[in-house]
């Protein structure tokens, strides 16, 4: 047996059900005391282990999964040895897992592309990482009420770093789920998980796995030599994307099969984002829907404008408005004239105020002569405005190149397309983004450097001195509004009095995120 007893794992595990349980390792259902929620508690005993390649695996599950925050994958929320014994907790999923979906429920289209997007999302997700998962499967899929998918146990999954070729006689990961490559024990990539995963949908949505077989090796056989014609047929009845999608997850020709889920993705116009938004970036969709609402009208009017002129007769020197610049050639019965400039000085007045900055002229810019041509040659590069509100303050880079300190007395002027931004604070993490430029409008980007932080509100009895990553933060209580400021990832926590046992504990934090710890110190 594991040769764990007592009802508190680790002084911070409250055990509240036994999962799975074997003489090397155990998985449990526990309350973390710390942070007053369930969770998934893996433990391994190492002094049990003469494989210390199983070791290796379960430092590098936690290692890995510390790295990935995305609402389709498990999230690690602590990680740490104590004495022969090391552990990793994960949030506790409220929801089965596919394979019991599958078993149980009878789904509706709706809800299996609604599954098979998010597991593309996480794919994504984890790829970009260069994580390889190596082990997707039904099981490994969690499912909740609400039909939302997380991608859980990474125990398998390698990184670019590892540059790890499996031995062809220690073959890794669930049989009948298994790629080509995999199989014969070949360097993986991100190619491996995604004919894995076709394996999935292709069960999710036929209601069979197409290789399981009576046994592993007739199974392993029939993943090296099947027959993708005879796979297609049994797709044809599916609507034709899917059909699509399947074939080419499930090529053995690496070259015909998909690079990557972010290509299928942009094949189904979806953009792996977080499925909520919050109020701040509501608001700013909002803004720049009404921008190119209004950017739209007036381009519109100019339109009409030129129609309009191009209908009236030869205008005379005296009936030229002042505020129009005109270059009149006749030869014969044409007459051709420049595009109308609006001055400066005489731009329309705005009704509000809070919007007067959103009003563009999208012909011209009254400094740049580069607009000027464009007004002259539709075909003319075109430019756009970004407008930066950064707090507190920031070093911008755009494109790798440094413009200055924030903030700015004015918009910058771009070229319309994709820019990368970004922003160094000696206080915060550096911050990078991807920002658009549409022609005649300007991009606003509001910033909160706060936003890419995380908080600890710590509350000790019966008081403590707190050391986050080793620096002291001060003796509790500590104010009750203030909190400890840490950069994203993994913290390792140290609470110390004289009189008790010493707290050391590392979580990981998010972004944005704020972790509650209340703890009673004991003797």
């Amino acid at each position: 047996m594991l040769g764990i007893t007592t009802e508190i794992l680790f002084d911070k595990f409250e055990i509240l059900e036994v999962l799975k349980k074997d003489e090397h390792a155990a998985v449990f259902l526990a309350n973390h005391i710390y942070l007053s929620k369930k969770i998934i508690l893996k433990v391994l005993n190492t002094q049990k282990i003469s494989d210390h390649a199983l070791v290796e695996r379960f430092r590098r599950e936690a290692k890995l999964l510390a790295k990935l925050d995305h609402p389709n994958i498990i999230k690690v929320l602590d990680f740490g040895t104590a004495k022969e014994y090391f552990y990793i907790s994960f949030e506790y999923i409220d929801g089965v897992s596919l394979r019991n979906v599958l078993k149980t429920k009878t789904l509706d289209q709706g809800q299996k592309e609604k599954l098979m997007m998010q597991l593309l999302k996480s794919l994504d997700f984890a790829h970009s990482y260069q994580i390889v998962h190596r082990d997707i499967k039904p099981e490994n899929i969690f499912i909740d009420k609400n039909f939302n998918l997380k991608l859980g146990d990474f125990g398998l999954a390698l990184s670019a770093e590892d540059n790890f070729v499996t031995n062809p006689y220690s073959i890794v990961g669930t049989p009948s789920y298994m790629s080509p490559e995999q199989v014969r024990g070949a360097k993986l990539n991100n190619q491996s998980d995604l004919f894995s995963a076709g394996v999935v949908l292709f069960e999710l949505f036929t209601g069979k796995n197409p290789f399981l077989k009576e046994n592993v090796s007739l199974t392993l056989n029939e993943i090296i030599g099947f027959d993708e014609e005879n796979l297609k047929t049994q797709t044809e009845k599916l609507s034709e994307p899917l059909n699509k999608i399947l074939t080419r997850l499930l090529q053995k020709n690496l070259a015909r099969r998909y690079s990557s889920a972010k290509e299928i993705l942009n094949e189904l116009n979806i953009e792996n984002e977080y499925p909520t938004i919050t109020a701040e970036q509501f608001e700013k969709e909002n803004n720049r829907s009404k921008r190119r609402l209004l950017a739209a009208i007036i381009i519109s009017v100019i339109a009409i404008s030129i129609l309009v002129l191009l209908r009236i007769e030869k205008p005379t020197k005296e009936n030229i408005p002042d505020n129009v610049e005109q270059k009149i050639n006749t030869e014969g019965n044409q007459t051709s004239k420049q595009i109308p400039v609006v001055k400066k000085d005489e731009q329309p007045a705005m009704q509000d105020d809070a919007n007067k900055d959103n009003l563009i002229n999208p012909l011209i810019d009254q400094n740049d002569n580069n607009k000027i041509e464009q007004a002259k040659n539709p075909l003319a590069v075109r430019y756009g405005q970004l407008a930066i509100d950064i707090r507190p303050y920031a070093e911008v880079y755009i494109d790798g190149e440094k413009v200055g300190l924030s903030p700015f007395n004015k918009p910058l002027t771009y070229q319309e397309g994709e820019h990368t931004i970004k922003l160094i604070h000696p206080d915060y993490p550096v911050y990078t983004d991807v920002f658009k430029i549409n022609p005649g409008e300007t991009t606003r980007l509001k910033i909160s450097l706060e936003s890419t932080i995380g908080y600890i509100r710590c509350r000790v009895l019966p008081w403590g001195n707190v050391y986050v990553n080793d620096d002291f933060k001060g003796t509790t209580p500590l104010p009750e509004k203030e909190l400890i400021r840490v950069a994203p990832g993994p913290v390792r926590l140290v609470i110390k009095h004289p009189d008790y046992r010493e707290v050391d504990t590392t979580f990981t934090i998010s972004r944005g995120d704020t972790l509650n710890f209340r703890y009673t110190l004991r003797k």
